[in-house]
């Protein structure tokens, strides 16, 4: 089984004839915007959603029992699937929720323009809600343009990304002479920092 967000369906029907094993694909959807697709089996989470029971009980499992898979490309090593627990998530949380790591409140609002199928977008993906904070998500589009109208219209007080991602907000900035209205802090990662990165910041 698949779970795909819409933007990928086009490429998984360009590669159907390389996963015959998939039975099922979930689109990250509800039925009315639910796409004309050739993926076989192909469903609206939100329509398989109304199909569950309210009567589940929650719980009753280990706590070192696998609760995600995240994919890793490699920066260290082979590109490879990182198995996380419920335990290491929840202390992980914990620890993303401290004065000294992103110090979220329930007044900021975090932009992480880091993907979530790696490292759980860097903890912000548990610790930002698990704060009370405002999470926007970036979408596909991660241009300076886009990050920067994002930042401004949803006023972001705090944003990961990528040094790359960084270098064509800041590039986008000083060709439009823009400044941050709202940005507080942000947090940098996945590659070296250069110098003249943290300086402008």
């Amino acid at each position: 089984v698949i779970f795909t967000d819409l933007t990928f369906v086009p490429l998984l029907e360009a590669i159907l004839p390389h996963i015959p094993k998939v039975e099922r694909f979930v689109i990250m959807t509800d039925a009315a915007h639910m796409p004309q697709t050739k993926l076989p089996n192909a469903e609206a989470y939100e329509s398989l959603l109304d199909q569950a029971s309210s009567d589940v009980k929650w719980g009753g499992f280990d706590e070192q029992t696998a609760c995600g898979l995240c994919y890793t490309s490699g920066t260290t090593g082979n590109p490879k699937g990182v198995l996380y627990s419920h335990r290491s998530n929840f202390l992980h949380t914990l620890m993303g929720m401290q004065a000294t790591v992103l110090g979220a409140t329930p007044g900021d609002v975090i932009l992480p323009v880091v993907p979530m199928f790696h490292a759980n977008a860097w903890g912000i993906a548990f610790a930002g809600p698990a704060a009370g904070t405002k999470l926007v998500m970036p979408g596909a589009k991660m241009d300076g343009a886009s990050i920067y109208e994002l930042l401004e219209s949803e006023g972001v007080t705090f944003s990961a990304a990528v040094p790359t991602v960084w270098q064509g907000l800041l590039q986008h900035m000083r060709e439009n002479n823009l400044k941050l209205s709202t940005v507080k802090r942000v947090m940098i990662g996945g590659a070296a920092t250069p110098e003249s990165l943290i300086r402008i910041f």
